[in-house]
């Protein structure tokens, strides 16, 4: 657990994120699935290492981010544990690269990925506002979604995303065949 009381501990910078507090079965599907979905897409544009790196990184950021806005909001000790900074910058720099991007909310309702992106800051910011949300981190979804929008940013002239997600099939070349999503070497 990455700690306010025990910052120093830098190791639990990086393991805080490959960790999750089981506090909302609902909170760790929807990181599992933006990670799963999006980052697969992310990482099929970039690359495995630049996305390995996006992900710790952005990881790190969002929970030190969190550990340093809740301290100065609300004095206490801070305790940060799990990805969602890194599932927000995900979020974020496929809203960059493509804002149209369809996406299924609760796989029934299309809508473009910027008003999902939106809709998942103006909750943060709201909570973080009013002091809510409990032990969900907030702080750390905003900002891990503004690394993700700021290297979207950086990347938006290099990379391209398709207008539409297609999953499965493809043959011995497409995703999950050989060759696919997660083939690259560091």
């Amino acid at each position: 657990t990455l700690s306010s009381e025990q910052i120093a501990f830098v190791w639990t910078w990086v393991t805080s994120v490959f960790a999750h507090a089981p506090l909302s079965i609902t909170h760790i599907i929807f990181n599992s699935i933006v990670i799963f979905f999006f980052g697969r897409l992310v990482e099929r544009h970039i690359g495995s290492r630049e996305f390995a790196l996006l992900f710790i990184v952005s990881g790190v950021l969002a929970g030190l981010g969190q550990v340093f806005i809740s301290s100065v909001l609300q004095d206490v000790t801070v305790n940060v544990l799990g990805a969602s900074g890194a599932a927000l910058a995900i979020m974020g720099v496929l809203t960059v690269l493509n804002p149209s991007l369809t996406v299924y909310l609760y796989f029934i309702l299309p809508v473009p990925i910027w008003l999902l992106t939106a809709g998942t800051a103006a909750i943060s910011v709201l909570f973080i506002g009013t002091g809510g949300g409990g032990s969900i981190a907030h702080a750390a979804h905003l900002v891990g979604l503004l690394l993700g929008l700021g290297y979207g940013y950086h990347i938006r002239d290099r990379v391209r995303i398709p207008r539409q997600l297609q999953f499965g099939g493809g043959g011995p070349g497409g995703p999950g065949g050989p060759g696919g999503p997660g083939r690259g070497r560091f």
